[in-house]
């Protein structure tokens, strides 16, 4: 037994012993300048030097036609929309909500305080703040954003509820 031992290890030392001694040869390998389209050729001239960079934020923003204030910018709308689902029973059901009503939505009361939207692009995001309560209890109280549910959700084992859009 101590035999075929020695005798596998001399086997592995033989075999493995000139790969892991041998030269790399990427390490030995004289290393190439960069270059845009891989022929090793430097982009720069001769005495060449790189451009400058920007260091302010504003030289760093990207050349837009549009204000980034406008841009932003939301208005309120006087209903939304939202989404409800019964994990249970996996029952959804749409919600229409005046701003400033209460509705039942399943064993939840929902209200709504306010409902923006970006005006530029009214269809891409609703913004709503909701107050939700279960058996009078509040459950949740903030805003809720249609593009990302998951930012600031109602966390309930039971329901689950989200913006959709705002109504006009």
């Amino acid at each position: 037994m101590l035999r075929a031992a020695g005798l596998a290890l001399a086997v592995t030392t033989l075999l493995a012993g000139p790969m892991l001694s041998g030269p790399v040869l990427a390490q030995d390998a004289p290393a190439e300048p960069d270059s845009a389209d891989g022929t090793g050729e430097s982009i720069l001239q001769d005495g060449e030097a790189l451009p400058d960079v920007p260091s302010t934020p504003e030289a760093l923003a990207p050349e837009s036609s549009t204000d980034s204030r406008a841009a932003s910018a939301v208005a309120s709308a006087p209903a939304a929309i939202l989404r409800g689902l019964d994990r249970v029973t996996g029952e959804t059901q749409d919600l229409p909500l005046r701003v400033g009503a209460t509705a039942d939505l399943f064993r939840l009361q929902v209200s709504l305080s306010d409902c923006r939207y970006p005006v530029n692009d009214p269809a891409s995001n609703a913004y709503a703040h909701l107050t939700i309560r279960e058996r009078g209890e509040v459950v949740f109280n903030g805003w809720m954003v249609a593009a990302s549910p998951a930012l600031s959700a109602m966390d309930n084992a039971r329901y689950d509820v989200w913006a959709l859009t705002c109504a006009r």
